[in-house]
């Protein structure tokens, strides 16, 4: 690979005109065709590439994007930094990558800061509500870093987000157990300060006020809050004389506690108590819980997380050029009890689309 300059020496003209070539700017600027074919066919050989320093001197642009994403050992965060790395790649802009580690309170901002100090061009990050975020949030206002939301986003704040359509499929799911038959429902959610989760919650309310139900708040169980007491508290509903017949939780994805309930009190998804939530469990954690427990396809709100990235890079990208009621992006997620049998992909076998099992 050669820059444009080391090839414009070799044949003995200027980088300018090696420049209009490689930008095919050549016809406007009335390079001869013959010369520009020639200086092409070079371009393609060499691979000849711009001086990336030289760029980032005139422009004053570094050609990177900070992106912070947490829990980037699971497939949702992959896929969802697919999406954004296909669309950012387009624009020729590369990736400064950051894991925020939900578990580690200064991780984010220390990240943040790091990408700053890298200049890069914009940031793109899921935030998690901790109390030194508002103050980096000012503190980038003030730089003028166009910053994006995508998967979370915090109320009160004007800055672009690409989300899940979280309330509309939590009213989906809720509204096919209620089809179901169901009427009793409890609520479990991770965070209550993550505003993508609390939307699931009213989505969940929506649902049932919409069939002259009510949530009951002692039927609302937030994992932060109740912490090693989550089983205890879950074990204490399940064991009740009204017991509840669905289960929502916010994300499928860690619900192995859930389901290890469910087997130690001796109740099954769908008979006893129905199932639903925000995607898949785990690849590879089906155990024999889970097989004592799950005797039917769990009621599945997919998120389509590489076009919700597609779509945060999206807002990135056009940074300043947002027009009024552009700067959400709610990206509806699928309703995999829609699907034919067979039909939804990368789904674990125990949990998705199959013949219920003889009891």
């Amino acid at each position: 690979m050669k820059t444009l300059s080391a090839i414009a020496r070799e044949m003995g003209v200027s980088s300018a005109t090696v420049s209009y070539v490689y930008h095919n700017k050549w016809r406007e600027k009335r390079i001869r065709p013959d010369l520009a074919e020639k200086i092409q066919r070079k371009l393609e050989r060499e691979r000849g590439r711009p001086d990336m320093l030289g760029e980032q001197l005139r422009s004053g642009q570094t050609r990177t994007a900070g992106v912070l994403l947490p829990d980037l050992d699971q497939i949702y965060y992959l896929r969802l930094l697919a999406g954004l790395e296909r669309r950012l790649g387009q624009e020729n802009y590369m990736l400064f990558l950051g894991n925020s580690h939900r578990s580690h309170n200064c991780r984010q901002t220390e990240l943040l800061d790091r990408m700053l100090m890298r200049r890069v061009d914009m940031l793109i990050l899921s935030p998690v509500p901790l109390p030194d975020l508002d103050a980096e949030l000012d503190r980038i206002a003030a730089l003028d870093t166009p910053i994006v939301f995508v998967d979370n986003y915090i109320k009160g704040r004007d800055i672009p987000y690409a989300v899940s359509d979280n309330r509309w499929g939590a009213r989906q799911a809720v509204a096919r157990a209620l089809a179901e038959g169901r009427r009793r429902l409890l609520f479990i959610g991770g965070n209550p300060g993550m505003a993508a989760l609390a939307d699931r919650l009213e989505g969940c309310r929506d649902a049932l006020g919409e069939a002259g139900l009510e949530l009951r708040d002692d039927w609302i169980l937030w994992k932060q809050d109740l912490g090693e007491g989550l089983h205890e508290a879950l074990r204490s509903r399940l064991g009740s004389s009204d017991r509840p017949d669905a289960i929502f939780c916010d994300s499928l994805f860690k619900c192995d506690e859930i389901i290890a309930v469910l087997a130690e009190s001796n109740l099954r998804h769908p008979d006893d108590v129905l199932l639903c939530g925000f995607d898949y469990p785990a690849p590879g954690s089906e155990t024999a819980l889970h097989q004592k427990a799950i005797h039917g396809p769990l009621l599945v709100v997919r998120q389509d997380t590489e076009t919700m990235g597609k779509a945060a890079a999206e807002l990135a990208i056009r940074a300043g050029a947002i027009g009024p009621g552009e700067s959400e992006r709610l990206i509806r997620p699928l309703l995999t009890w829609e699907f034919d049998e067979g039909e939804e992909e990368g789904a674990p076998s125990l949990f998705a689309k199959q013949k219920r099992r003889a009891s």
